[in-house]
């Protein structure tokens, strides 16, 4: 009788061991599954990020070499507008961050068409200087930037995209000040600017708003008229011109 017992507790103990087997094969088979979703998830992502950099490596930069429609810089609300005198439809808003390297991309590829419809007077360019892809670089960058007169500020703002830095190395003041040697500015009243940062403290205050508002979520971030335009039409000089011609029209 007694090791009848101990049998059905032997079966007993069996069937849960076989029991505790089973869960654990399907908590294995369930984490393999997922592991293949998540590297084939991976896989597609650096696919489409590698097409990305390709097509952004080929693409040929956009050049404008005249003169330009005048700038002028507005500290309170981090703002640089290009526009000519009575401008002022359609309005362009173009948000950046000078540490962001898709931003560069941008600069680099687009720009030129910006410039020539600003100086035909066919649009308003309102640059949104922002501080996030690297906080202590990006900062004292947008704050210096609002240091520089209109007349001086698109060379100032094209220096720095020049020689952008990888964006996990944060520009300091010394680098900035040199982009505004390169750039011809000297006044000593420009400089002690950016070594104050006088203007970080707002640069930050308008970088958190802008995100909380949900308009934009990246840079660089391009509205026309308050339309958000594609990746096409932000990353591609041919994209950007055919969206402002339409824009223009008439």
């Amino acid at each position: 009788m007694g090791s009848r017992v101990m049998s059905k507790a032997s079966r007993q103990s069996a069937r849960d061991r076989l029991r505790e087997e089973r869960i654990r094969q399907q908590q294995q088979d369930k984490r393999r599954r997922l592991l293949l979703i998540g590297l084939v998830v991976a896989v597609v992502i650096a696919v489409v990020a590698g097409g990305v950099v390709y097509s952004l490596n080929r693409a040929e930069p956009s050049r404008y070499a005249g003169e330009l429609a005048p700038v002028t810089v507005d500290p309170a609300q981090v703002t640089a507008t290009m526009a000519k005198p009575g401008v002022t439809t359609p309005v362009l808003d173009v948000y950046e961050d000078f540490q962001c390297p898709i931003c560069k991309e941008f600069e680099h590829t687009s720009s030129g068409v910006i410039k020539e419809f600003a100086a035909q007077g066919k649009i308003k360019v309102v640059y949104h200087l922002l501080a996030f892809v690297n906080p202590e670089g990006s900062l004292r960058a947008a704050a210096a930037s609002m240091c520089v007169p209109g007349d001086s500020w698109m060379r100032f703002h094209d220096a720095v995209f020049t020689k952008q830095p990888d964006e996990r190395t944060a520009l300091t003041v010394g680098d900035l000040k040199g982009f505004a040697g390169d750039a011809g500015i000297t006044d000593s009243s420009v400089l002690s600017c950016m070594d104050s940062q006088q203007h970080a403290a707002t640069v930050r205050q308008r970088t958190d708003a802008t995100f909380k508002d949900g308009k934009v979520n990246g840079t660089p971030a391009l509205f026309l008229d308050g339309r958000a335009l594609s990746t096409g039409e932000t990353l591609s000089a041919d994209g950007l011109r055919q969206a402002l011609t339409e824009a223009t029209k008439g």
